[in-house]
């Protein structure tokens, strides 16, 4: 049961914005698939209790994950071994003012962070969680779901789209954006991958980043 969902749009629902009527009509209306459950992208069914109590519930009355998936864990996993085999220690969880980090790490004066982002949140979200990171001068990369970044680089389009008045420049546009360096974790081989040819290993991509090889012309791409 959750009081929250995500539309295939990546707009996030809850049960507390809807009137009775409105409620009723979603119940009727909405189409399988079209609503997913935030803790494990499941598909997620509007109901109502004996008590009148509105809630979402997984189609197959069943999570497939735990809140933190075992792409979460093993992502997460991954990137620690492969900074400590490359020399480097990381922090599991590391808070600072305004952030809890993913994963931290400091190297030469710099200081990094990845975020590891399962659940659904809205381009305006990631770019204000990503301020303030820029705030405290901390280098921030994201690595997404798959399904969070299908959502995510939509989203990145409209807004250049808007940006642009909606006339596409020569070449078109990019699903990309200088100040939020976002990738997705494949879940069937754990490559790091994006817009374009960006698609390395883990070991690769993180030998990269310490190396100031990964920069922004337009896309993200390594060096």
């Amino acid at each position: 049961m959750s009081e929250q969902v995500v539309t295939i749009d990546g707009e996030i629902l809850d049960i507390n914005s809807f009137t009775e009527e409105s409620w009723n009509d979603l119940k009727k209306n909405y189409t399988v698939g079209n609503l997913k459950m935030i803790c494990c992208d499941s598909n997620a069914i509007p109901k109502t209790s004996i008590n009148f109590k509105k809630f979402f519930a997984h189609q197959n009355d069943e999570c497939k994950t735990a809140p933190e998936t075992i792409w979460h864990k093993t992502t997460k996993r991954m990137i620690i071994d492969e900074l400590l085999k490359q020399g480097y220690i990381a922090i599991e969880e590391q808070k600072g003012d305004k952030w809890i980090a993913d994963v931290y790490l400091e190297l030469n004066g710099r200081k990094i962070a990845f975020e590891i982002q399962q659940s659904p949140q809205t381009l305006a979200t990631y770019i204000e969680r990503q301020n303030k990171y820029i705030e405290t001068q901390i280098e921030t990369y994201w690595l997404l779901y798959q399904p969070r970044y299908v959502t995510i680089t939509k989203a990145i389009k409209k807004l250049v789209l808007k940006e642009l008045n909606y006339k596409l420049p020569p070449g078109g546009t990019f699903l990309s954006l200088n100040n939020l360096p976002v990738f997705y974790i494949d879940e069937k081989d754990y490559r790091v991958k994006g817009v374009g040819l960006f698609n390395y290993s883990i070991k690769d991509f993180l030998s990269s980043l310490i190396n100031n090889k990964i920069i922004f012309n337009k896309t993200w791409r390594i060096q």
